[in-house]
């Protein structure tokens, strides 16, 4: 059938002249590419599209490619497939990859069969999303590099036979089959991060050298895995397996001990001592100041923002609503101190102070519309729990031990809830229920109406909101120490960091769990078995909450210092400093980080990339 193909006519678009660019093109049925031709846009492939051999196909960056989902033979996988016999070059960047996948509105993995090359002389892949596929690169006698690039949710992240390839800073994950599979191929596999697919790296036969080395392999089935009628012995570089000790390392490759009819992996010089940095796809940038605006004193609160308007209190008293350019909207005088987020709706602002009230304010002028008052404690000191907006009510911890649940249109009292420890911690809303973590080490869950579903009591105090992981909440105590529950209370488990956690909560993000500590990291763990993937040190403290945006964690510490850092990688890609501790987390107005500090200063930083990108 392949090479039938090149006896077929080009349908839907005619041959184009050496190098011309194809501007107009948005669908191929059963094509074939006589000359040179330039993608760029939308491309949709409606079966085979076919780069005859003597011919270069040019993918520019930005350029998405779609296969209609079709299976004409009825063996259950999609038909549509680029095949290159000539050369293929897909160089995109980082803040422009190129896109191949599925065009049905529901993709699945199979829903297009491949790119597939036979004696191909060049196949360069970067920067490339390739998803959705059986098989995605599947070459034979074919020379290759595939680089930063994300392979995700297909069968297989790739096939290779008897072909000379280089796999070097991609991630490779969620793969039903294997994520790197291949037989009698020279490979080079480096600083790749290959997790969550069925098996790692498959190797089901060879008798050529390769190198594997330098890699992150963890959460697979098993991160290696020899073929069933694999006799040879394999022996590996050093590679991170999910784990220092070699035991639990050896315990995810399937070698000689688990079918003595296979040959055995040996690790030497045997497995990486923790998570090997500067692996997956690579990134870079710098920061540079938007503007400030400064204020009377300290600001710890994460800024809000609403349709590029952003409202943020300070100590010295006063809620700014700003611009996403800084421009002053107006200010208010609250009459106390405020450290803790507001909340914010269509109409109203919603702020607490230290003061034991909450404000309800006009979002357009910040005048007063109605406020709230609670008893004192002797709990009351500096943090305050955040405000939520949940249906029609205005969810309020309080520092005496109790949830108000307070009309949001008038402030009266519809109900509450009442603890034994100081509340410092906004509540988090989990569909039908709310979950509440208290000062006294306890954590609950509520009805939306108000009802106890159940309580738990932890070893030590929790000053931050859980993170919701899809399971249920994960929650971190003053010691450092997480627990994952399920939404009935269950203990899934728990891990201790050894290091203070104090005001900088967990955060739940594509299947990981991302938290700054008091001792001075940026943790980054696997939400499914509570494992640390990584662990990256900061100039200092952090009471800061790790946001996480575009493939980057952002956190500030308590030397002024704002750190981003790669979420796959755990590289640090860019600082900027500050003169005082920077404890309020980040917000994005504007495509801007918005973010206060201990300097007195509301600040923007705008993110800087490379003019001249290249590999970036």
């Amino acid at each position: 059938m392949v090479r039938g193909l090149l006896a077929l006519l080009l349908l839907g678009l005619t041959a184009c002249a050496p190098l011309a660019p194809v501007t107009v093109v948005q669908r191929f049925q059963d094509a074939v590419l006589t000359s040179d031709t330039v993608w760029r846009g939308s491309i949709l492939i409606d079966g085979q599209v076919m780069v005859a051999k003597g011919v270069t196909l040019t993918i520019e960056p930005g350029t998405d490619i779609a296969f209609v989902r079709k299976d004409l033979n009825q063996d259950g996988l999609g038909d549509g497939t680029l095949i290159i016999e000539g050369r293929l070059k897909a160089l995109g960047t980082r803040a422009q990859p190129i896109r191949f996948r599925s065009a049905a509105a529901d993709p699945q993995p199979g829903d297009w069969l491949e790119i597939h090359s036979d004696f191909s002389k060049e196949i360069h892949l970067r920067y490339c999303e390739i998803r959705d596929s059986a098989y995605t690169l599947h070459a034979h006698f074919t020379r290759g590099i595939v680089e930063d690039c994300h392979i995700h949710h297909n069968i297989d992240g790739c096939r290779l036979g008897e072909a000379t390839f280089t796999l070097r800073h991609n991630l490779i994950e969620h793969n039903q089959g294997k994520g790197i599979n291949y037989r009698n191929a020279t490979v080079e596999i480096r600083r790749n991060i290959i997790r969550h697919n069925g098996a790692g790296i498959f190797l089901f036969e060879s008798d050529r050298t390769s190198t594997i080395e330098q890699n992150n392999l963890y959460a697979n089935r098993d991160n290696f895995r020899l073929g069933d009628f694999y006799t040879a012995d394999v022996q590996l570089g050093e590679n991170w397996w999910g784990s220092a000790d070699p035991q639990q390392a050896e315990a995810t490759i399937f070698d000689r001990r688990q079918d003595p009819t296979i040959g055995e992996v040996t690790l030497k010089p045997g497995p990486a001592p923790a998570w090997i940095e500067g692996t997956g796809p690579r990134d870079t940038l710098s920061l540079r100041q938007a503007w400030q605006v400064k204020t009377g004193g300290f600001v710890d609160a994460k800024a809000v923002v609403v349709a590029d308007q952003a409202y943020v209190p300070g100590w010295d008293g006063r809620l700014y609503a700003l611009t996403a350019n800084g421009k002053s909207l107006w200010q208010t005088q609250l009459g106390e101190v405020a450290d803790a987020t507001p909340a914010v709706d269509a109409d109203s602002v919603y702020v607490q102070t230290w003061g034991r009230e909450v404000l309800a304010l006009d979002r357009n002028d910040g005048s007063l519309l109605w406020r709230f008052a609670y008893a004192p404690s002797v709990a009351d000191d500096h943090r305050q729990g955040g405000l939520l907006r949940s249906n029609d009510l205005l969810l309020v911890p309080a520092w005496n031990g109790t949830l108000y649940a307070l009309d949001a249109a008038s402030g009266s009292l519809r109900w509450q809830y009442v603890t034994a420890g100081p509340l410092r911690a906004v509540p988090v809303v989990d569909g039908d229920r709310f979950y509440l973590a208290a000062g006294d080490g306890s954590l609950h869950a509520l009805t939306l109406t108000g009802a106890p579903l159940w309580s738990l009591p932890l070893e030590a105090a929790l000053l931050t909101p859980p993170a919701l992981s899809g399971d249920g909440p994960v929650v971190v105590d003053r010691e450092g120490t997480l627990v994952s529950f399920d939404r009935d209370g269950k203990e899934r488990w728990r891990q201790s960091l050894a290091e203070p956690c104090f005001y900088g909560a967990p955060v739940f993000a594509d299947e990981a769990i991302y938290l700054a500590t008091a001792g001075g990291a940026l943790w980054k763990l696997d939400a499914e078995s509570g494992a640390v993937v990584w662990r990256r040190p900061l100039a200092m403290a952090s009471y800061a909450t790790p946001v996480i945006s575009e493939g980057r964690v952002f956190v500030g510490d308590n030397s002024g210092l704002l750190s981003v850092v790669g979420v796959d990688s755990g590289d640090l890609l860019s600082t900027f400093q500050l003169q005082g501790p920077i404890q309020a987390p980040v917000a994005m107005v504007g495509g801007q980080l918005l973010f206060g500090s201990r300097d007195g200063a509301i600040h923007a930083l705008e993110l800087v990339f490379p003019v001249n990108p290249g590999r970036q």
